[in-house]
């Protein structure tokens, strides 16, 4: 009867730190997607706005391909932290797909909300990645594999009943 409570103990610690981890990951993503943007809008953008005439344009160039590369690189050192902590069902395709979905959209929210709206921008940096990660924590139950976990429970319940 102890090892029930024990295996019950362990799987919703499991179940809380992976949503927590499909959370941040869900954030990550909105980094790794956000970096190749800013990369090719940082090395297009200051010269067709300013015909290659400006300084200004060779500063933004150079600094939005530094921003660009630093937000990439933040963004998969992230995910990778989070990873640790995301079980095996984060590794499967569909559990990435949802991922990158939510990021995107959260992505598209965030530029609406810089461009679009009187909204200060730290403020729409912290609602859309605060959307994505209470996005990916609360999807993160419902992906295939975390039905694994109760799956676990019910065949470990059957087990102990059969010995009785």
């Amino acid at each position: 009867m102890n090892t029930d409570i024990n295996l019950d103990v362990v799987m919703k610690s499991i179940d809380v730190y992976g949503r927590l981890a499909f959370g941040g990951q869900c954030v990550a993503a909105m980094a790794i997607i956000a970096g190749p943007l800013l990369f090719v809008t940082c090395s297009t953008l200051p010269f067709y706005l300013w015909n290659d005439n400006r300084f200004e344009a060779l500063l933004y160039w150079l600094g939005g391909w530094a921003v660009a590369i630093g937000v990439t690189v933040g963004g998969a050192a992230f995910g990778a932290f989070c990873w640790r902590w995301s079980g095996d069902w984060i590794t499967e395709w569909p559990g990435y797909a949802v991922g990158f979905g939510i990021a995107g959209v959260a992505n598209a929210a965030l530029a609406y909300l810089l461009t679009s709206t009187p909204v200060p921008v730290y403020l729409s940096f912290a609602a859309a990645m605060g959307a994505a990660f209470g996005a990916g924590f609360l999807v993160a139950g419902h992906l295939g594999g975390m039905q694994v976990l109760a799956e676990t429970r019910q065949q470990r319940q059957r087990t102990l009943a059969r010995r009785r």
